[in-house]
């Protein structure tokens, strides 16, 4: 039999005793064969291609819902924004997830969606939140990497919007609150914003600095009260790998 000009194609030599000497590279191959009298090889069945069984893997591949969690401990109500009206020392708890693969979703940019909590517990305002536009950027390139001697290869930033639900007072004494700026929140749901600088190690391991403010600023009515809260602290966070693809390719057997 002559070889074929497709270099991933089935190669079947045969002698005159009709036996099978050598397949080519394929990722599955059921055949039969019979030789004939005028000492050809028939051939009858199907042939799969590595690569395209490789193709229809990768495109059924289930990710993983979870992405990374995290760990914190912050300052409360500390910051640059904040009034500082309230204290204390606050973990911080968040589950990160794989963004899907919608296509509309990537028109957003594809952040990553992520819930978390940021519990007080000296009576203070507890925050849980829900964030959507969150994205992350990588510091590396040619030019910080060599002036950093490659400190910038594990260096990312990530910021985001999320709405917040939170326990705080919505209102206080109007006159207190414009003497002294001591006022309640005025909403139970409000804009939240967070920044954070990270430092990968360990390939899945990650420590940040953190903070986070909520208030809704006067959007939608700038009559009613609009106190605010910081958070500024440092984060442990954990990424968990990516499955593995299975390797499907089957290697070339020597004649």
């Amino acid at each position: 039999m002559t070889r074929p000009n497709n270099p991933k194609s089935l190669i079947l030599c045969s002698g005159e005793d009709g036996e099978l000497s050598r397949v080519g590279k394929t990722s599955a191959a059921f055949f039969s064969y019979r030789k004939r009298k005028t000492g050809r090889l028939e051939l009858s069945g199907a042939v799969f291609g590595a690569e395209n069984a490789a193709t229809n893997a990768g495109n059924h591949e289930v990710k993983p819902w979870v992405r990374r969690v995290s760990f914190g401990i912050v300052a409360h109500d500390i910051g640059f924004i904040s009034d500082q009206r309230e204290n204390g020392v606050d973990p911080n708890w968040e589950v990160q997830f794989n963004r899907p693969d919608w296509t509309w979703w990537r028109w957003l940019g594809s952040p990553y969606p992520s819930i978390g909590v940021t519990p007080n517990f000296n009576g203070e305002t507890t925050a849980f939140y829900f964030r959507i536009f969150n994205y992350e950027f990588s510091l590396s390139n040619k030019f910080l990497d060599d002036l950093t001697n490659d400190f910038t290869k594990n260096l990312w930033i990530s910021g985001g919007l999320t709405r917040a639900i939170h326990t705080g007072p919505l209102h206080k004494n109007e006159a207190k609150c414009i003497a002294k700026s001591d006022c309640g929140f005025g909403s139970r749901v409000l804009p939240r914003i967070s920044l954070e600088i990270d430092y990968t190690f360990w390939k899945n391991h990650a420590l940040s600095l953190f903070f986070d403010h909520m208030s809704h600023q006067g959007v939608g009515c700038s009559c009613i009260q609009n106190e605010g809260i910081d958070h500024t602290g440092i984060r442990y966070h954990f990424t968990f790998n990516k499955p593995p693809s299975p390797d499907i390719s089957l290697k070339e057997q020597a004649p």
